[in-house]
This record gives structure tokens, C-alpha cells and sequence, in this order.
């Protein structure tokens, strides 16, 4: 007796388990199944909107137009046929089909929110991103030919600086010169009556043949159209 109430015992618990295992694999079936079957009516449903515009494509405009035409019509008498019910009806299961749609979208875009608001963030921040790149750039740009810009306008200060000192030292220079070529120029004084009494010197003549006279210091000078006394050498009397 004990040893039939272990072997009924037995057989239950492998009765219990295979039936939690069937349980178990239940629900995975019932999705694979689930999955198999929306495949097939999305398979079929783009196989009929192919044929439709197979069909449609070789169709001509008289002919789309007639079948508008038919199908508007046939609306139209179902819809004189409806009672005041059917058409309650029809309404309010539009309605509802319509609130599930928008139902199922609000729980879509709920969904992806995150996500989108992530994306978007994350595009903002590319586009801020780059607009600094930019500008750093930009930047850049901008300080090197000011930097540039300085250098130019230094070096042609400093030309600048250096060419003026070379064109007073020219200045100075032709000053100088002229000064020196005033200071070679032979002197003029008004002259006396002495100064036409001094002695002669035959050997010299002066500009147009002029007399040339010798000083008391030995100054050499001539006497131009003038009456001026102009000396030829530096010695004056």
C-alpha cells in the first residue's frame, strides 16, 4: 500500500511539471504565432497594393474617372439605403476606430518621446558646437591678420623712419654741399676808387677779358659791369 501511494504520488508531480513546462511554452507560441500571422496579412497587404497599381498604371483616365464615378455612386445608394441607426452606428464605429488610431499614435510618440527629444538635443548641440567651431575660427582668422596687419604697419613705420633719417641726411648732406659750393662762389664787395688805381696783373684776365687787379695782400679781384669787386682767390685785401 505504501509503496502504490509513492508511485501515485510520483506520477503526479511528473503531471505537474510537464503541464507548468506546456504553461511556460504557451506564451512564447502564442507570440510566434502572433509575429507569423502579422507578417503574412503585411505580405499580403502590400501584394494587393501592388495589384492595385499594376492595375491602375495601364488603366486610362476615362476609365479612372468611370470607376470614381461607379464607386461614388454606389456610396451613394448604400447610404440612401442606411436607416437613421446604420448610420448612428457607422458614426460612432468610425469614431472609435478614429480615437484608437489617435490612442495607439499617442502611445507611439510617447514611446520614441525620449528618443526624439535625444536626438534633438543632440542635433542642437552638433549645430551649437559647430557655430563655435566657427566662430573660433573665425576668430582666428581675424587675429592673425590683425597680427599681420601690425607687422605690416610696423615695418613700414620703421621703413618709413629709416628713409626719413636717410632723406635728412641727405638734406643735410645737399645743405652742406650747397653751403659749400655758396662758400667756394667767388666773394663780391662794392668797389673804390683805390681799387681801380691797384696794381695790374697781365697774365690773368678775368670773365670777357676783364682787368684783373692784385690787392695789397696779394688778392687777385676784377671789377664786373656792375662796379662790383669780386675776388678770384680767397685771399681778400
Amino acid at each position: 500500500m505504501k509503496k502504490t501511494f509513492v508511485m501515485l504520488s510520483l506520477v503526479l508531480s511528473l503531471l505537474v511539471a510537464f503541464n507548468g513546462v506546456a504553461q511556460d511554452e504557451k506564451p512564447g507560441k502564442n507570440k510566434a504565432k502572433k509575429e507569423l500571422n502579422d507578417a503574412d496579412k503585411a505580405a499580403k497587404k502590400a501584394a494587393k497594393a501592388e495589384k492595385k497599381a499594376a492595375k491602375e498604371a495601364i488603366m486610362t483616365d476615362d476609365e479612372k474617372a468611370a470607376k470614381k464615378a461607379a464607386k461614388a455612386e454606389k456610396k451613394a445608394a448604400k447610404e440612401a439605403t442606411m436607416t437613421d441607426a446604420d448610420k448612428a452606428a457607422k458614426e460612432a464605429k468610425k469614431a472609435e476606430k478614429k480615437a484608437a488610431k489617435e490612442e495607439k499614435k499617442s502611445a507611439s510618440t510617447d514611446a520614441t518621446k525620449p528618443a526624439d527629444d535625444a536626438a534633438k538635443q543632440a542635433a542642437v548641440d552638433d549645430r551649437m558646437a559647430k557655430a563655435r567651431a566657427a566662430k573660433a575660427a573665425k576668430k582666428a582668422a581675424t587675429d592673425g591678420a590683425a597680427t599681420t596687419d601690425n607687422a605690416t604697419a610696423k615695418a613700414t613705420k620703421k621703413s618709413d623712419e629709416v628713409a626719413g633719417l636717410k632723406d635728412d641726411k641727405m638734406s643735410k648732406s645737399a645743405k652742406k654741399s650747397a653751403d659749400e659750393k655758396v662758400a667756394k662762389l667767388p666773394k663780391e664787395e662794392k668797389a673804390t676808387p683805390a681799387d681801380y688805381k691797384a696794381p695790374v696783373d697781365k697774365a690773368t684776365k678775368g670773365p670777357d677779358g676783364s682787368t684783373v687787379y692784385i690787392g695789397p695782400r696779394g688778392g687777385k679781384y676784377y671789377i664786373n659791369k656792375n662796379g662790383n669787386k669780386t675776388y678770384l682767390s680767397s685771399v681778400k685785401n
